[in-house]
């Protein structure tokens, strides 16, 4: 494993964009280092690899274009017109949301969007509630089943001013398979089955098989009603007709939903969570990522080898 400091990381990112001729590569910097900043690997520098491959082959925009199809107050259903999707989300939470005691965002067709806590924590550092949930390429299986028919659902809960709730709804994210394979690590067996839907624990055949979903049928149905919901709103493909997210040979045509509560309206009472907190005694979601990031600043980003390898050949020059 390779250190690496944050600014040489950023700058990488940004330069590889660059020759790219890419708009707001700043911003996809910030992303994938913070990614890799708060323990979220899965969702970091390895992402500019598609991404990348994606603008060459031109099934992701280069510059930012979207189409607000129907707009009320705050809320917008948006078509993300194959835009970077990191870029896009980045500047529509920037937006004002006091006016409304609820808004709510859905958009179809914009490229990966990183991990959804980097989106709901900057809401919550506004004091706002953000409730954010995507579909992507089917990588999880019904439990019995060795079929990938749903993605790993990824969702993230905001309560301000610091609780970010940030996870996939499986057992594991596909990224971690993605890093388990590069470095030529086992993953935990439990995680995923094969293509025979037996257990595994070889990311190769956990990949080529699929991921499982956390509490069995319970977690199955939670996720295929929350990926039901994304596509119900924005009109986005759904299950395994969901493309262009990690193989972007081809155009993305999922989706996203942004939930955002201005408490304001309501109580925004936090004497229970204080209560509840000191009861258990640990770390609330989004505390641990923190004390990563402030070590992590310190010492380093640890990247693999090949990884790193596979980034200096992005570099033209």
């Amino acid at each position: 494993m390779k250190k690496v400091g944050v600014y040489e990381l950023r700058n990488l990112i940004i330069k590889i964009l660059n020759e790219r001729d890419v708009e707001s590569c700043e911003i996809i910097a910030d992303h994938l280092v913070e990614a890799e900043l708060r323990g979220h690997s899965s969702h970091g520098v390895q992402r500019l690899i598609p991404l990348v491959k994606g603008i060459e082959l031109g099934t992701i925009r280069r510059r930012l274009r979207y189409e607000i199809i129907r707009q009320s107050g705050n809320s917008m259903w948006i078509d993300g017109m194959r835009s970077i999707g990191i870029v896009l989300w980045t500047k529509l939470i920037e937006r004002e949301f006091t006016s409304d005691p609820i808004s709510i965002i859905a958009i179809k067709n914009s490229s990966h969007i990183g991990f959804l806590g980097y989106y709901t924590e900057r809401l919550a550092r506004r004091r706002l509630v953000g409730i954010m949930v995507g579909n992507a390429e089917p990588a999880v299986v019904m439990p019995g089943s060795s079929r990938k028919v749903l993605s790993t659902t990824p969702i993230s809960i905001s309560i301000p001013p610091s609780i970010v709730l940030d996870m996939a709804l499986s057992q594991t994210s596909r990224g971690k398979i993605v890093e388990a394979l590069r470095r030529k690590e086992k993953i935990p067996l439990g995680l995923a089955v094969d293509e025979n839907g037996n257990l595994t624990d070889d990311p190769e055949k956990a990949l080529k098989g699929g991921i499982l979903p956390i509490g069995g049928m319970k977690g199955f149905f939670l996720m295929l009603v929350l990926e039901s919901l994304v596509s119900f709103l924005t009109g986005s493909a759904l299950g395994p007709n969901v493309k262009g997210v990690l193989n972007t040979e081809n155009p993305p045509n999922k989706g996203e939903v942004l939930i955002v509560i201005n408490p304001s309206f309501f109580v925004g009472y936090r004497e229970e969570i204080e209560r509840l907190r000191e009861i258990l005694g640990i770390e609330f979601p989004g505390e641990h990522g923190l004390k990563v990031k402030a070590k992590k600043l310190i010492e380093g980003i640890a990247i693999d080898e090949e990884l790193w390898n596979t980034l200096q050949k992005l570099s033209r020059n």
